[in-house]
């Protein structure tokens, strides 16, 4: 197998090898979904057929399955009367479907073709597929098969057992791990999710049960992202598969808020904004596939660069006088005057006079970016008038005594970091505080 799976390339690309499609799923695209209704939602496919099982195949595409494009001639489930369902590629840059060639093997496939994934190197489809003889009882099985593209021989995966099924391919490019429905004997409910990992020499590992994921119920379709999120659909009695997330840091599968009355299954990580998902008809739905994104914010309105460069230019001079006037005042804090307030701090005197006695507004959790800090509050209320221009959510701050004008507060020291590079930019001197302070 090792010459069918092009090893050796494997070996030179591997740290190279990405999806364009199944780019980092980032936090915000999952936390996202979690609050669907803030998702802009579009439906595709045919109202009269079944799309479903999508799996990321090259550069941009997936490929789905359907039943549409049958007719009277078509063979049929048996079970369900409807025609078998056949691979069709989805575009993704125009949301546009496509026929897909069938390789040879599936072109011979008279019955149920499964969904199918595609190898990292698109060396290769590894495709679920009736079986050709059915069991003793007359039910056909599915199993899996390995269908090479440079016309080697199609074989079925080595550790198959003959008297089991297996559905819902799953390969993940990152661990080179390939995830599956199966209901092999052992396993703690009808169907139960499974992994097998390809090693660099061609083989693959014993089926491995996802322990986290399986229950009595049946667990089928499983999707990963590229921080190895597990998403996947667990059969409920009432509400029929619903959708399941277990992230690196939950200890059990968590249920997805996009899940309804009907299935939802097949969730594609499309990149760090979209997400594709398999849901059963209803009746304001009459599609099975659906696209959620994130709202595209509007364009920001173009940059008049010298009206900037004047402001700029209006700000600086206006914060040399603010702080001449904040030395003054200094010094004025410091005289030895009878009727000004002295405190100290540590050892001899400190610039902490003030003029305001009313309570401090406190600190919360944070990192806050600090333009500008006065004794008196007159000069630090000016000094925040002087930057409102470009500085906007801007506000002032009572802290030890002394009044601060605090251009943002972030939760994160790195994004706190880039603010206060942004401030400096404009030639202020920003300084970060590791408290996040309260507006007066």
């Amino acid at each position: 197998m090792r010459s069918v799976m092009n090893t050796s390339k494997l070996l030179a690309l591997g740290a190279l090898l990405t999806l364009s499609i199944v780019a980092k799923a980032q936090n915000a695209m999952t936390e996202a979904l979690a609050q669907p209704d803030s998702l802009v939602h579009q439906e595709l496919g045919e109202s009269g057929a079944e799309d479903y099982a999508a799996h990321p195949y090259g550069k941009g595409h997936l490929l789905f399955l359907s039943t549409r494009g049958g007719n009277a001639m078509t063979a049929k489930d048996p079970q369900t009367n409807a025609p078998f369902a056949r691979p069709y590629l989805l575009r993704l840059k125009d949301l546009k479907t496509l026929p897909y060639a069938l390789p040879g093997f599936l072109a011979e496939q008279s019955h149920h073709i499964g969904q199918s994934a595609l190898m990292p190197d698109s060396s290769a489809l590894i495709a679920s597929h009736s079986r050709k003889k059915p069991y003793k009882n007359g039910r056909v099985g599915m199993t899996l098969t390995y269908i090479p593209f440079n016309g080697d021989k199609a074989k079925e995966l080595p550790f198959i057992d003959a008297t089991a099924d297996y559905q819902h391919p799953w390969f993940d490019a990152k661990d080179y791990t390939l995830y599956f429905a199966s209901n092999i004997e052992g396993g703690k409910g009808g169907y139960d999710l499974y992994k097998s990992t390809l090693s660099f020499d061609g083989v693959w590992s014993a089926p491995q049960a996802v322990a986290i994921a399986n229950t009595k119920d049946d667990e089928v379709f499983p999707s990963t992202s590229e921080d190895l999120d597990l998403f996947f659909s667990r059969a409920s009695r009432n509400y029929g598969l619903q959708l399941y997330h277990h992230g690196a840091g939950d200890s059990t599968p968590v249920a997805m808020a996009l899940n309804n009355r009907g299935d939802d299954f097949g969730l594609v990580l499309l990149n760090d904004s979209m997400a594709l998902l398999s849901q059963s008809k209803r009746p304001a739905s009459p599609a099975n596939l659906h696209i959620y994104s994130l709202p595209i914010p509007p364009p920001p309105p173009p940059v008049d660069t010298a009206a900037l460069a004047a402001q700029a230019l209006e700000d600086s001079l206006t914060m040399a006088a603010l702080k001449a006037d904040s030395i003054a005042a200094y010094d004025l804090a410091n005289a030895d005057t009878p009727d000004k307030e002295e405190s100290t701090k540590g050892k001899g005197k400190s610039n902490t006079w003030v003029t305001d006695n009313s309570p401090e507004p406190g600190t919360t959790s944070g990192y806050s970016i600090i333009v500008g800090g006065f004794v008196d509050r007159d000069l630090a209320e000016g000094f925040l008038e002087g930057i409102v221009g470009w500085a906007p959510e801007a506000f002032l701050s009572r802290y030890n005594e002394k009044y601060y004008v605090v251009h943002s507060v972030h939760k994160y020291r790195e994004d706190a970091n880039s603010a206060k590079v942004s401030v400096n930019n404009r030639d202020y001197r920003a300084w970060v505080l590791s408290k996040g302070l309260k507006t007066l």
